[in-house]
């Protein structure tokens, strides 16, 4: 039984001693069901320890606060911004996590990113990794404070992942390609450091152009690049002579390239060649004609990382490993 000497005892007092943060100690004194029991053990223990006191104010109910790491791309991936809108990102992902507020801290990944970097500075209930991979080392540090993970738009095998439906995009691009009249002469341009997105899209557009009856061979009619940079117009004028009469590109980074490589190479769309995208990025609002592209929303893709993330740590449920999540085909005077 506590005591009266423990009238000057303070949560501080006991974080330094259980070696926490006060943010731990006051969740854990409080019942909360975002601390685990060993945390909540070790907490209650000290506190007995130093004869700490509970005050007995009744205090309204209040509402849950999670903190939550939001890490995006090393600093150096300029090209990121190019794929998502920042606002769209946030906000999907304070709409997923609603009815609990959100203490949302904005980081930047790479070799050098640490998930801890102060030992008392907070509890981070989860991090949520935008566009790039975290590294093993850190996903032990993570697991190993008992918080959660989320990877947003990549695949990461034994971590839960949010992913745009590769395939079924491309999918619809074939289907729209299609209702076109596009029988074949078609070109899927991608290209290295993606690969794994490429993979699938390619597989997707291949399926698809083989249920359809268009003609497409993934090796042949493949048009594999190192970077971007490495598209120009002499290189489509050349695929365009010999018979590639629609691009498919593999994003809209790729397609308002050929848009604009097209155009350069004195090409007319979509008269001469038919351009399409995937992912309806921001540089699609610049690109000129408009291109046909499928949105993948990145405001939907995080607003179903934030619903998981709120229901396995508020909510006790246990997350699905893969959310695959579809997109929808919008139109453009590119085809």
């Amino acid at each position: 039984m506590m005591t009266e000497k423990g009238e000057g005892v303070t949560m501080a007092a006991i974080a330094e001693k259980a070696g926490v943060s006060k943010a731990t100690v006051s969740r854990a004194l409080a019942g909360s069901m975002l601390i685990g029991e060993a945390a909540r053990e070790q907490v209650e223990l000290t506190a007995r320890e130093l004869g700490y006191i509970r005050r007995s104010v009744k205090r309204p109910r209040q509402r849950i606060i999670l903190t939550v790491k939001l890490v995006l791309p090393p600093e150096g991936n300029r090209s990121a911004r190019l794929f998502y809108s920042f606002t769209d990102l946030v906000e999907g992902l304070q709409r997923g996590l609603s009815p609990a507020g959100v203490n949302l801290i904005v980081e930047n990944g790479g070799s050098g990113f640490v998930p801890f970097p102060h030992k008392k500075g907070g509890e981070v209930e989860a991090f949520i990794f935008a566009f790039h991979r975290p590294s093993a080392p850190v996903l032990r540090e993570i697991e190993k404070a008992g918080s959660r993970v989320a990877v947003l738009n990549r695949s990461v095998r034994g971590v839960s992942h949010v992913v745009s439906h590769h395939e079924d995009a491309m999918a619809q691009i074939a289907q729209h390609l299609f209702e076109k009249e596009v029988s074949g002469n078609c070109c899927f341009v991608g290209y290295g450091g993606i690969e794994d997105v490429v993979k699938e899209r390619l597989s997707g557009f291949a399926k698809a152009c083989d249920t359809l009856g268009m003609t497409f061979d993934r090796e042949v009619d493949l048009w594999m690049l190192s970077s971007p940079d490495e598209l120009t117009a002499p290189a489509l004028k050349k695929r365009f002579r010999c018979g590639t009469r629609t691009f498919v590109g593999v994003n809209d980074v790729i397609g308002s390239l050929l848009v604009q490589h097209a155009r350069e190479a004195g090409l007319r769309i979509p008269q001469d060649v038919c351009v399409t995208g995937c992912d309806n990025a921001p540089i699609r609002d610049v690109t000129f004609p408009l291109l046909t592209t499928v949105d993948l929303s990145i405001r939907q893709l995080a607003e179903e990382a934030g619903r998981s993330i709120y229901l396995e740590v508020v909510e006790g449920a246990v997350r699905k490993r893969a959310i695959l999540v579809k997109g929808t085909l919008l139109t453009g005077q590119s085809t």
